[in-house]
């Protein structure tokens, strides 16, 4: 998976490690080691590269085995600026990591399941920005979206070689080291007035969403949005 060193994407490679899966960590800030996943094989890789990607798929199918499974967690997160203050630089960030990365990843994992005749999940972590933006949010939003029309794309395309390709869309999710944030009565307010249950998710949530789409049981399941998010979209775009 990609993004697997901390969050969201730490506790879905952990979930994956608890099943029992080989579970390797594509992220270009490797954690501590002392702090590590057990039983986790990490690289350092620059999603929005090519050359970073492919070199390290190579070197995961020949760590691990073959890829059957690509969670795509690897993000920028954050609002930037006033839609007319938003610099090419700054939009450009947001599209290289969010959609070209996600491309890149989705891309070679697909490659290789396809060559080596294997029925394969890919599951992408897009956000309720894919549906809905917000102030200031417009590289985010925009490189979010693009992950959702994305998904659809390869789901088309990869449905015949028994390759399913869906979309997870967490709303608010208090990671560790945001806890104390989240608890703010600013965000407190916020919540109660965009989520039908006032309060926002865990890693948890989404890891066992990750974990499901991962299954045969899943396997009718492609092109879709699951979205996780305590009723957020539900309530706000009512």
């Amino acid at each position: 998976m990609t993004g697997g060193a901390s969050g969201i994407g730490a506790s879905i490679a952990d979930a994956f490690r608890r099943e029992g899966a080989k579970v390797a960590v594509l992220d270009i800030h490797l954690p501590e080691v002392s702090v590590r996943g057990e039983d986790i094989w990490y690289r350092e890789c620059d999603i929005a590269s090519e050359a970073a990607v492919e070199g390290s798929f190579d070197a995961v199918q020949a760590q691990l085995g073959p890829v059957d499974v690509l969670v795509h967690c690897a993000a920028k997160l954050g609002v930037s600026a006033p839609f007319h203050e938003v610099t090419a630089e700054a939009w450009n960030s947001y599209i290289d990591i969010n959609l070209t990365g996600s491309f890149l990843a989705s891309r070679a994992a697909a490659s290789r399941m396809v060559a080596n005749g294997t029925p394969g999940r890919i599951v992408l972590i897009g956000s309720v920005n894919s549906f809905a933006s917000e102030r200031n949010a417009a590289p985010y939003a925009s490189s979010k979206g693009g992950v959702r029309l994305l998904t659809r794309s390869a789901a088309i395309d990869l449905a015949r070689y028994g390759i399913t390709v869906n979309m997870i869309a967490p709303g608010p999710i208090v990671t560790p080291p945001l806890e104390d944030k989240f608890a703010s009565p600013e965000l407190t307010q916020i919540f109660d007035r965009v989520l039908p249950g006032g309060k926002p998710g865990r890693p948890a949530d989404i890891a066992s969403t990750a974990l499901f789409l991962a299954l045969p049981e899943s396997a009718f399941i492609t092109g879709a949005d699951i979205v996780v998010d305590g009723g957020m979209l539900a309530q706000i775009l009512n």
